[in-house]
């Protein structure tokens, strides 16, 4: 061994020559404090059987296993083309995130037709050779989900939780989707740099996952959205079922759209249709609307572009607050609500009902006394349907 390659939470990695080829190659030694504790080296053992029985060209190769002197080890081929964290720390382009999605999600399809899940799929255990080709790395917490023995372990929440689907935030049983989930959430990191959701601690990353929307890609990846959203479904029923399906999906999803590019602006005259893209805006005002006893009356006036329904529920969190601090500043004095969305006409019931709801949420009942006109507009200024809500009760608010 001539130098230390890495140190995780099990094992150290070393560079070595393995003499009888010629070759050099990286030898995973599990730490000697937990050689002594039986479960870990048999979780380690288990890694290099799982990893020895893959032959794929994008699954990490193991040379040999076994254990020398109390050491259990394994070797595998010398990867130097470093890690996807770091790729995708330094910037990845479109074509190149489509690449890596492809390989992996073949050697995900290998691995999951002889039944084993990885669940702890992940930039940091994606590394590269030196021609640019991805391998999946470190089946560490793989499970084998045609063995019944295996079966019981996977009600275990393991993972990290920043790529770990529902089900496994939940320790339930996994399935060969769970491991497609957090190849979502790698696709979508390659696309943005970032991970799908942000989070001050496991509890709170875990919620995002079980709770909160797709994220959207940015305007020019939007092409993407369908499969990003397929992948990370909260369902695991509703994702693709392999991984060849997965390619399948990126084969055929539709070219970015000229108007999706940097030369935008040369194709403005062409975005007036009903099918135009639309620019998310949340734009909110107070206004003036008579007087009464109590003084100056105010109408709340909220104007919102969506592209899609997630965008359109990502502008409730910022909409909520701000009727919430407008409602505890001005009290009985608050009027009526306008809001004006515009938005594609097959979500336009969606959005209807989620506003409709509005009265219903935490705090925000004092709604129920104020009238509030809605006016759905199309992408193409076109009127989709305009409705007004009564108040639920008399207001003598309303009097000047």
């Amino acid at each position: 061994m001539t130098e230390r390659l890495g140190k995780g939470g099990m094992a150290h990695v070393f560079l070595a020559t393995q003499h009888s080829f010629e070759r050099q190659v990286a030898i995973k030694i599990l730490t000697p404090a937990l050689a002594l504790e039986p479960r870990f080296a048999e979780q380690f053992m288990r890694e290099a059987r799982t990893v020895a029985s893959l032959n794929h060209p994008h699954i990490v190769p193991v040379y040999d296993v076994g254990e020398y002197e109390g050491y259990y080890y394994l070797s595998m081929e010398y990867v130097t083309g470093g890690n996807l964290k770091q790729r995708t720390r330094n910037g990845m382009g479109p074509s190149d995130a489509e690449s890596v999605l492809r390989q992996l999600a073949s050697a995900l399809d290998y691995a999951g037709q002889h039944g084993f899940i990885h669940r702890d799929v992940k930039p940091d255990n994606i590394m590269f050779r030196g021609d640019g080709s991805a391998l999946l790395m470190d089946f560490g917490i793989a499970t084998n989900a045609l063995k019944s023995n295996d079966l019981a372990q996977q009600n275990t929440a393991i993972g990290t939780p920043k790529y770990m689907s529902p089900e496994q935030h939940r320790s339930q049983v996994l399935t060969l989707q769970s491991d497609l989930y957090s190849l979502g959430c790698v696709f979508y990191e390659m696309l943005c740099g970032d991970p799908p959701y942000q989070a001050a601690d496991p509890a709170a990353m875990a919620q995002a996952h079980l709770r909160n929307p797709v994220p959207l890609l940015p305007l020019k990846l939007r092409h993407y959205q369908p499969l990003v959203r397929k992948l990370m479904a909260k369902d695991p029923a509703d994702r693709p079922e392999s991984g060849g399906e997965v390619i399948a999906l990126l084969d055929n999803l539709e070219g970015a759209p000229e108007h999706y590019g940097k030369e935008r602006a040369r194709y403005r005259p062409q975005e007036n249709g009903p099918n135009a893209p639309l620019t998310p805006r949340l734009r909110l005002k107070e206004s003036k609307e008579g007087l009464s006893w109590r003084g100056t009356l105010y109408r709340y006036d909220v104007y919102l572009v969506a592209d899609d329904f997630e965008q359109f529920q990502d502008h409730f969190p910022v909409l909520k607050s701000a009727l919430l601090d407008w409602h505890e500043q001005r009290g009985s004095r608050c009027k009526s609500v306008t809001i004006k969305a515009t938005i594609h006409p097959w979500i336009s019931a969606r959005v209807k009902e989620y506003l409709k709801g509005l009265r219903q949420l935490e705090g925000m009942t004092f709604l129920s006394r104020l009238p509030i006109t809605l006016n759905l507009v199309g992408s193409d200024g076109e009127p989709i349907e305009r409705l007004q809500w009564q108040a639920d009760q008399p207001d003598d608010t309303s009097k000047a």
